[in-house]
């Protein structure tokens, strides 16, 4: 066998285990999310099956975005995609940082509105595809949802906002969040 084939399969076999891991990875928390969101169906005034239907969702999604860009990655070296300086920090969640003349390695997230569309936007060049990223109504409760769970899970914002009260509505399966001085657990 040809070098290059081998170091070829090599990179495929890499795709191939990475794709196997997350979804070892997803389905957790999947099913973590699916019996967070049927306990709060069961009993929908239960902040506890609100707060962590929220959760459980969005670290579902942002295992899903984290899992595109490690496949980009892959992808790319088997498609001989490159992607720039700035596309690589995206991927690799680290960007190069010079102090005092050493440059060292420092983490770079992204906010959840930036990280949907450059997941989606890198996955797609490293497949060779254009790929644009609806940003409409859909996008926007997704976002919607994101800065929810910010609001439930950072003392921060708990301490600098009202409370939060999260209110599921059986006939749209949508949740509402409502602010008030004296919310309810």
């Amino acid at each position: 066998m040809k070098p290059e084939n081998a170091l070829l399969l090599k990179q495929e076999e890499e795709l191939r285990k990475l794709i196997r891991l997350s979804t070892l990875t997803a389905l957790p928390l999947h099913a973590d999310f699916n019996y967070a969101a049927s306990q709060w169906r069961a009993d929908p005034q239960s902040q506890f099956w609100a707060r962590t239907s929220i959760r459980c969702l969005c670290a579902a999604i942002e295992a899903g975005l984290f899992t595109f860009r490690k496949m980009a990655e892959k992808m790319a070296v088997v498609n001989n995609v490159k992607f720039d300086k700035k596309e690589t920090e995206i991927l690799t969640e680290q960007r190069a940082v010079r102090s005092k003349g050493i440059e060292k390695a420092c983490p770079k997230f992204l906010p959840l509105r930036e990280s949907v569309v450059q997941s989606f936007r890198l996955f797609a060049k490293a497949a060779g595809i254009r790929f644009v990223v609806d940003i409409g109504q859909g996008y926007q409760a997704l976002c919607a949802t994101f800065e929810v769970r910010n609001r439930l899970m950072h003392p921060k914002d708990i301490l600098r906002s009202k409370s939060v009260k999260v209110i599921y509505e059986p006939p749209t399966e949508h949740c509402v969040v409502q602010q008030s001085a004296s919310a309810g657990r």
